[in-house]
């Protein structure tokens, strides 16, 4: 079994795909591999990359949160964020004035409209409904919430969020310096890749995970082989095996075709 993360390892900036990933890719299936997409996208986002990539079958959404299956949907593995929690960290995000975005049934809930709006919605490819009531009062558990701040600011707004949602120890991963990606205790990629393999019965020892940044860690850490590709982060790198020569989806094309030919 194979996983691969999305952005910033099988996608370059601007949503591009190298050439060589998916000849790679259908080698490795042809081959019997199971090719599993592990991002923190929402699943109809990684599922329409599974899509064009002709891949079939269990996907990570939500950075862990959710294992569903492409194209019918089974849903293997949901662990959405505990209710009361998400609801005290949207209320400090609204007291604070942050930017935050709530995942709820698979679809994007903003309290308003800018530019990280759009900006968001163009590169995941999924639409967005403004409603600042659902985002301040979730009526169900939602799966994941991000929050869009300034770098420099995370440090503030992820001490702020811990100190709100205490007890619970909720999973705060940054994907980017400006994301702080927020879902319930014990979840990561990793985790979910476990859980995957045991229930499809591959081995730990017969599973490659590639991946570029620091919310990457937990999934390099699953998997029997470790791969970073050349754009990684330093953490990254030292977490893993193998660090590719080529950057982005040219690195995941290198790493498959050390096993599978190319």
């Amino acid at each position: 079994m194979i996983a691969i993360d999305i952005d910033g390892t099988l996608l370059a900036p601007g949503n591009v795909l190298a050439p060589a990933v998916g000849g790679a890719v259908e080698r490795a299936t042809a081959a019997g591999a199971t090719v599993v997409l592990a991002s923190g996208r929402m699943f109809v986002s990684v599922a329409a990359w599974a899509g064009h990539l002709g891949l079939r079958g269990p996907l990570i959404a939500y950075n862990g949160a959710m294992v569903r299956t492409h194209p019918d949907g089974q849903t293997w593995w949901h662990r959405p964020l505990p209710l009361a929690a998400a609801r005290a960290a949207v209320a400090t995000c609204k007291a604070e004035g942050w930017y935050v975005q709530v995942y709820l049934d698979d679809q994007l809930l903003v309290p308003w409209r800018d530019d990280r709006t759009d900006w968001y919605s163009q590169n995941s490819g999924v639409p967005f409904t403004v409603d600042p009531e659902r985002v301040y009062d979730p009526p169900a558990a939602p799966t994941k919430l991000l929050v869009i701040e300034p770098a420099e600011r995370m440090p503030a707004v992820r001490a702020a969020l811990t100190e709100a949602t205490a007890p619970e120890v909720l999973v705060m991963a940054t994907s980017f310096p400006h994301y702080l990606e927020i879902t319930a205790p014990d979840v990561n990629k990793g985790v979910a890749l476990t859980a995957l393999a045991e229930r499809l019965g591959v081995p730990t020892a017969a599973t490659m995970a590639i991946g570029d940044g620091n919310n990457d860690v937990f999934l390099l850490g699953a998997a029997g082989i470790r791969v970073a590709v050349a754009n990684a982060s330093p953490d990254l790198q030292r977490a893993a095996d193998l660090v590719t020569a080529g950057k982005y989806g040219e690195g995941v094309a290198e790493a498959i075709s050390r096993f599978y030919g190319s």
